[in-house]
């Protein structure tokens, strides 16, 4: 798989709340962490999207 490389403009808040959240253990990296996030979206958008269709 190709990568491609996004660059996210956070304020100091949402930041903070990464680095807390990195720190309780949930992701290695910042990185890391949007890639979760990314996935845990999709994951709820396609849930959601299979109950609409129903």
């Amino acid at each position: 798989m190709n990568e491609t490389i996004v660059k996210l403009r956070l304020n100091q808040q949402q930041l903070e709340l990464m680095d807390r959240t990195i720190a309780q253990g949930v992701a290695p990296d910042r990185a890391a962490l949007v890639r979760l996030a990314l996935r845990e979206y999709a994951a709820s958008r396609k849930a959601e999207t299979a109950g609409s269709s129903r």
